[in-house]
């Protein structure tokens, strides 16, 4: 069973930090819930903290909430999925990497593309967008960026 921390003031504050700096979010109105491997989730539904402590004894984490992203290296990498909510796509403007409309197969497909990030961001994460869609989150390798997009979501 996977063990449920409804994240306090402090640590939910210390994300919002991290999802600032890295993508321009700055207002969550959610309680934040860290899962093993250090996944975070929101949630904005009508239980009380108790009862999410009491669902997260005998429940998988994976039925509370919706997947906000995962920890990595000090950073919160976004879940694909969780970039075009609304409360946060219009948020988002800070590390965007914008690609053109021959580009966007190819990245739907899992390729990585090479673009020179240095110019545009020293941020090791990106946004990856084209025209108003924002496609989802990169590794930023410099030369190059890393495509994210999970394979049950790429286009064959």
């Amino acid at each position: 069973m996977t063990k449920l921390e409804i994240l306090d003031k402090t640590k939910k504050k210390k994300i919002i930090e991290n999802l600032n700096e890295n993508y321009g979010v700055e207002n969550m109105h959610h309680l934040f819930i860290r899962s093993g491997n250090d996944k975070i989730r929101i949630y904005s539904g009508g239980l009380s903290w108790e009862e999410l402590n009491n669902f997260g004894k005998s429940l998988r984490v994976e039925l509370i909430g919706a997947s906000l992203g995962k920890i990595e290296e000090d950073n919160l990498r976004v879940n694909f999925d969780i970039l075009n909510l609304p409360e946060i796509k219009s948020q988002i403007n800070k590390n965007i990497v914008e690609i053109s409309d021959s580009e966007v197969l190819e990245w739907l497909k899992g390729k990585s593309l090479e673009i020179n990030t240095e110019i545009i961001t020293k941020n090791d994460l990106v946004v990856v967008k084209n025209n108003q869609d924002l496609l989802g989150v990169a590794k930023n390798r410099k030369a190059y960026i890393q495509n994210y997009v999970p394979k049950e979501r790429r286009i064959k």
